[in-house]
């Protein structure tokens, strides 16, 4: 038996670092808390009954800071899921995540501006849930199936709420709230919490 030199120690090193980065990067992430997605389904119902009260012209006021709240819930949430099951939380499948719904996020940030501007704000539930819908369907590929589903589901709520922007508030607790509740107890009960 010989002893391994340095710089054969170094190489299977490397190796190793390779497989597990490859195989972190195969992986789904799986530390999608249910009850965060419950959680930013409740604050989306408590918006949209804000919303509906005030009516069309609170869209703004309203709305904005829930996404903001909405985020620091879900972040929190996951953060909290990811300790408990001891998973590393910045991992090569979350990454992929991330990188899905950025793109999405930061259109609808561009298109509220440009809708808002062009005083076309009938149009910003629809658009919210259209691209929300579309950025969780992509990032749910590298996640639980769920977020897939809720992702077609926010796409079909959307594109009915660009179809008929009257009924924009109401499809927009619907997606934003009720359907995350949803799919957020099944989320829970089906992927540890």
């Amino acid at each position: 038996m010989t002893i391994p030199t340095q710089e054969e120690r170094l190489q299977a090193e490397e190796t190793l670092a390779y497989i597990r980065e490859t195989m972190e990067s195969a992986s789904t992430f799986t530390a999608v808390s249910g009850w965060g997605v419950v959680g930013v389904g409740t604050v989306g119902l408590i918006a949209s009954w804000l919303s509906l009260a005030a009516g069309a012209s609170s869209l703004l006021v309203v709305w904005i800071p829930t996404a903001v709240v909405a985020g620091l819930i879900s972040a929190a949430a996951n953060v909290t899921k990811a300790k408990r099951l001891d998973v590393p939380l910045w991992s090569g499948s979350f990454r992929k995540m991330a990188w899905g719904l950025a793109p999405a996020l930061v259109a609808g940030a561009l298109l509220t501006h440009a809708l808002t501007a062009a005083d076309a704000t009938h149009l910003l539930p629809g658009m919210w849930l259209v691209l929300y819908g579309a950025g969780v369907t992509a990032s749910g590929t590298f996640s639980v199936r769920a977020l897939r589903w809720m992702g077609l589901t926010m796409l079909a709520l959307g594109s009915l709420a660009l179809l008929s922007p009257d009924l924009g508030l109401a499809v927009l607790g619907v997606g934003f709230g009720a359907a995350h509740v949803g799919f957020g107890f099944y989320i829970a009960q089906r992927h540890g919490g």
